[in-house]
């Protein structure tokens, strides 16, 4: 950096400051500057950065077991932390089990600035997250984190997450449209988050408000993925009395579709002639079923790249501001699972 100063004509505190981008440094300055300091080969020192500041400019992030939609929303998130020269680590589990205190701290042992976590699921017994208490004691430990995708009722903090309600709304809304009256809604009690629940929840309001009889669908056996979990919920539907009434089926997430989808191919039902069917959650392989799967697309990306700024927020801010809930709406994607018209829709529900 002396170097540098001393080719530009400069002390070397502007140096540190146009290297910065500080707005302090006229334009045509700092370019200079760059300009020089690239001809001199300089190199940022950043472990000498963040000795002096007292971070590691490193963000740690839990988010369960690798998946496309958590590939989407971590790339959202390392988007708008490289503009800010922080590095995203990453804490995946192997499979579906969780240990999320542990995961959490082995980054808090590499000593992150703050973390982005996606909280575990909801005790069905009990009927809270598992893991309250730790996240309280993070505050305690006066350790930035944010929430993605989910929420923990009781405790108040930062979180981002799709509009699951409305887009639920909107997806049962767009089978009544259709002219479907008998419509299940397969989910998995066993996987219950915030955001699961407020689908469920979003279907049978516009259920009930029609109406018409929600018909929620659980699967009744967990297994390691929802694939296998849709496919045995749609041959448990097809066996039973009720199903036979069934026009369309709103699926919780799209690997749910994707398996009720194979077991109304091996049935020999055609789909949606025999069985309308829509998913949620916008993965990229449901353009390519046959049928191409209906589905509600969450803003994936767009929840990553809002939990980085609220989390850089608090690394950088006043950690006393009030926290932050952002909702952020998904989008109907149609294709052919769901078909036309069944018959003209009714008064009101358009």
């Amino acid at each position: 950096m002396k170097d540098v100063a001393r080719r530009a004509g400069v002390d070397v505190s502007t140096v540190s400051l146009a290297i910065n981008n500080d707005p302090r440094i006229r334009q045509e300055t700092r370019e200079r500057i760059l300009v020089i300091a690239r001809e001199l080969g300089y190199q940022r020192n950043h472990l000498a950065r963040g000795l002096r500041s007292g971070k590691s400019f490193t963000v740690g992030a839990v988010v369960g077991y690798q998946t496309a939609f958590w590939g989407e929303v971590l790339a959202g998130a390392q988007s708008v932390l490289a503009q800010h020269e922080y590095h995203l680590m990453l804490d995946y589990a192997p499979d579906a089990t969780r240990q999320e205190e542990v995961q959490i701290e082995a980054l808090k042992a590499k000593r992150v600035d703050g973390l982005i976590i996606a909280p575990s699921d909801v005790d069905p017994q009990a009927g809270i997250n598992p893991h309250i208490d730790y996240y309280r004691a993070l505050f305690n430990e006066q350790i930035p984190f944010v929430f993605v995708d989910r929420f923990v009722p009781g405790l108040d903090t930062d979180y981002v997450a799709a509009d699951n309600f409305s887009a639920a709304r909107q997806a049962t809304r767009h089978l009544v449209r259709l002219g479907h009256r008998k419509i299940a809604y397969f989910y998995s009690p066993h996987r219950m988050s915030t955001s699961q629940r407020e689908r469920l929840d979003g279907y049978q309001s516009v259920m009930r408000e029609l109406g018409l009889t929600p018909i929620p669908w659980e699967a009744a056996r967990a297994r390691e993925h929802r694939r296998q979990e849709g496919l045995e919920a749609m041959r448990d539907l097809l066996q039973d009395k009720l199903g036979r009434s069934v026009t369309a089926v709103l699926a919780s997430s799209d690997s749910m579709a994707m398996g009720a989808l194979r077991a109304l191919h091996d049935a020999g039902r055609e789909v949606p002639d025999d069985m309308a069917l829509m998913g949620f959650d916008g993965a990229e392989a449901g353009e390519y079923l046959e049928p191409p799967l209906t589905t509600m697309t969450l803003p994936m990306r767009a929840i990553g790249e809002q939990a980085a700024g609220l989390l850089l927020d608090r690394i950088n801010g006043d950690k006393s501001t009030p926290y932050r809930h952002i909702l952020l709406p998904a989008e109907l994607v149609v294709r052919a699972s769901c078909g036309g018209l069944k018959h003209a829709p009714r008064p009101g529900e358009g």
